[in-house]
């Protein structure tokens, strides 16, 4: 956004969110800097920010503008506090801080809050897990997994635990690779062509995509529109009769991504609607 750069030349940091995590609520940004800013200069440097990049429908107010002393906290220490272990069906997701076991039954993920998407509190993991869930209580049993943008790798650690096949995670972010991999390392997952693999790269274009098609079961939880706009490459390598779990899309716009998959001859087979999120299953029929 253009009003986060405003102060990059005195922020640590800055971030922009929708209010209570509605996908229509009003933007928050946020700018955490070392000492206490002028309220005036901040209001100046905004409204030029406003007038440079003409941004429509706002004006700045100082009324809108709080100044807040960051606590002298363990902000590490603090995450960990709220990230508290959790169960999607038998699996039981905690970090590293939990010094407790895992719960008779259960299916044990570790997995860190940390700078890669996929803590597993998101509705749409959620969401591909029950997908996934379902698939093998349906008797699915896929010789071979792709993950494409895997950011934590929950899921692709997840589909080893649930299939012990051999699984290949894709993102486009380095740092979410190397996350990835520490993951795998913590929940015992070998890191190799017969467990996973963790490969960064520009989507199906990454070499590792196609040395290792065809797929049983693609998953691919990102957002509605990169989902759309790899419907053929991901079509391509999707084995024949295979499956693939998509996700990251609105309620409303699960339609649309069943449509353009219906479009490259899948069909459409079980939709998952969490809060304000959606995730399918689609099949290729051949």
């Amino acid at each position: 956004m253009q009003l986060a750069e405003t102060f990059v030349d005195t922020s640590l940091s800055s971030s922009a969110a929708r209010e209570n995590r509605k996908y229509n609520g009003s933007w928050v940004l946020e700018w955490l800097m070392n000492d206490k800013p002028d309220l005036g200069e901040l209001v100046s440097r905004l409204s030029l920010q406003v007038a440079i990049y003409d941004i429509a429908d706002l004006s700045v107010d100082a009324e809108n503008i709080e100044i807040e002393e960051t606590p002298d906290i363990n902000w590490l220490e603090k995450t960990y506090a709220e990230f508290k272990p959790f169960s999607i069906g038998p699996f039981f997701i905690y970090g590293s801080h939990y010094d407790g076991g895992v719960p008779d039954q259960q299916i044990g993920l570790q997995v860190d809050a940390a700078t890669a998407f996929g803590s597993g509190e998101h509705e749409t993991t959620n969401g591909c897990m029950q997908a996934m869930l379902d698939l093998k209580g349906k008797g699915v049993c896929p010789w071979n997994v792709l993950d494409m943008g895997t950011g934590s790798g929950i899921l692709a650690i997840a589909a080893w635990k649930l299939w012990k096949s051999p699984i290949l995670a894709v993102d486009n972010d380095e740092e979410s690779v190397i996350v990835a991999a520490r993951h795998a390392e913590l929940n015992g997952v070998p890191l190799n062509k017969t467990a996973m693999t963790c490969e960064h790269g520009d989507g199906f274009n990454t070499p590792g995509v196609a040395k290792q098609k065809p797929y049983e079961l693609i998953v691919a939880n990102i957002l509605a529109a990169p989902v759309i706009e790899m419907a053929p490459a991901l079509v391509s390598v999707l084995d024949d009769n295979g499956y693939c779990v998509l996700s990251g899309m609105l309620v409303e716009q699960a339609d649309l991504v069943a449509s353009a998959y219906e479009g490259e001859g899948l069909t459409f087979k079980k939709r998952y609607d969490i809060g304000e999120w959606s995730t399918l299953i689609m099949q290729k029929h051949i």
